[in-house]
C-alpha cells in the first residue's frame, strides 16, 4: 500500500500482452475509448509520444491513466501503458477492395489500482489506524466489492483489446 494524497493506492491487478501483425490502429484506439466511455471511466493521457526512425517506421508510446470515482470512499485506477513500434503503413486487398492499415508490433500492460479514502479525509495518524481497522473488519466486505470490480475491468479490458487484435488475423486470412 502506497500513501497518496492522505488516501491509499493499492495495486492488486497487472495483466500484459504482445502482438505483432496486421491491424488497424485507429480501430485498436477507437475500441480502447468506447471501452472506457462504456464503463464510465474518465480518461487522462498522462503521455503520448511519436518518433519517427530514418527507416520510416514509427514508434508509438502511451500512458493512460483512466480513473473512475465508485464512491466518495473509493476510486478505481488503471495504468495503460501501449508502445506500438515498427508500425507501417500498408495496403491490402480484401474482397476485391484495398484497404489501408498498420503493421507493427504492440506491447501493452493494464494496471489497476483501488484508492481508499482518495480525498485523505482520513489523513492524521489516529485517523489512518481506525480507519485501517474499520477496512479490515467492519467494511472489509465493500472494500472487496470494489476490489474485485477493479480486477474485472482489468481483465474485461484485457480480453476487450486482445479479442481484437485475435480476431483481426482471422478476418484478414
Amino acid at each position: 500500500m502506497v500513501s497518496w494524497g492522505g488516501g491509499e493506492k493499492q495495486k492488486f491487478v497487472n495483466k500484459a500482452f504482445t502482438f505483432e501483425g496486421l491491424f488497424s490502429y485507429k480501430d485498436f484506439f477507437r475500441i480502447l475509448d468506447v471501452w472506457l466511455r462504456d464503463k464510465f471511466y474518465d480518461k487522462f493521457e498522462k503521455r503520448n509520444e511519436e518518433f519517427v526512425k530514418p527507416d520510416g517506421s514509427k514508434q508509438i508510446d502511451i500512458e493512460l491513466t483512466p480513473w473512475k470515482k465508485t464512491t466518495d470512499y473509493y476510486k478505481l485506477t488503471m495504468k495503460i501503458e501501449i508502445i506500438v513500434s515498427n508500425l507501417r503503413e500498408v495496403e491490402i486487398e480484401q474482397d476485391g477492395r484495398k484497404i489501408r492499415l498498420q503493421r507493427g508490433k504492440i506491447d501493452a500492460k493494464i494496471g489497476g489500482y483501488l484508492y481508499v479514502d482518495y480525498e485523505g479525509r482520513w489523513a492524521t495518524p489516529v485517523q489512518y489506524f481506525i480507519r485501517d481497522i474499520f477496512d479490515r473488519y467492519v467494511n472489509s466486505r465493500i472494500t472487496k466489492k470494489y476490489y474485485d470490480m477493479a480486477i474485472d475491468d482489468v481483465t474485461d479490458l484485457y480480453n476487450t483489446l486482445t479479442s481484437y487484435l485475435n480476431m483481426y488475423q482471422y478476418k484478414m486470412a
